[in-house]
């Protein structure tokens, strides 16, 4: 039973990847959530971290690291699929 312990209040990776996880299913789920009409959306997944680092969760920074690095290649592949294909288009009409 100490693996649950480690799990849920440790440092390591799985501590890290169980947390962020958390994190964002609690703040997708709560984003679906309306009062009055208006619904915060994904802008809840910040809040929910912020309210679980006031409370002392910590990550790992190795794994940190990795979901930076890794957020920047989607994000530039996903540019790069929308303006790849029209840009090396307009090299064969332009000259």
């Amino acid at each position: 039973m100490e693996w649950i312990s480690e799990l849920l209040w440790g440092e390591g990776i799985g501590h890290s990847i169980l947390l962020l996880s958390l994190v964002i299913a609690v703040g997708i789920q709560l984003g679906k959530i309306k009062v009055f009409g208006i619904s915060l959306g994904i802008t809840l997944v910040l809040f929910v971290g912020i309210l679980l680092g006031h409370f002392g969760f910590t990550i790992n920074p190795a794994v940190i690291h990795f979901f930076k690095e890794f957020g920047l290649i989607l994000f530039v592949y996903s540019v790069g699929m929308q303006v790849g294909p029209g840009f090396f288009s307009s090299f064969k009409k332009g000259g």
